[in-house]
């Protein structure tokens, strides 16, 4: 499994729902209400840039990858 198509599968699923461009508080509480851990909402908020054009501006920003959700959410959901 390649794991970066993962973490950006991940980060996707956290980030649904998210209107990009956005302010990343915007980001985080979209991401907050998806159920991503704590450690990714942190560094979103201290993210150097303030606003993401796209998902993968907030990949790009991450120190680590996102952990995967408990439950991954079924083809469709």
């Amino acid at each position: 499994m390649d794991l970066g198509n993962f973490a950006v599968s991940t980060l996707n699923h956290y980030l649904k729902g998210t209107n990009f461009p956005a302010q990343k508080e915007e980001v985080a509480r979209a991401a907050e209400s998806n159920g991503a851990p704590q450690d990714l909402l942190t560094q979103i908020r201290n993210a150097e840039t303030e606003r993401f054009e796209n998902p993968e501006e907030v990949m790009q920003a991450l120190q680590s990858p996102p952990t995967p959700p408990t439950r991954l959410p079924k083809l469709g959901e």
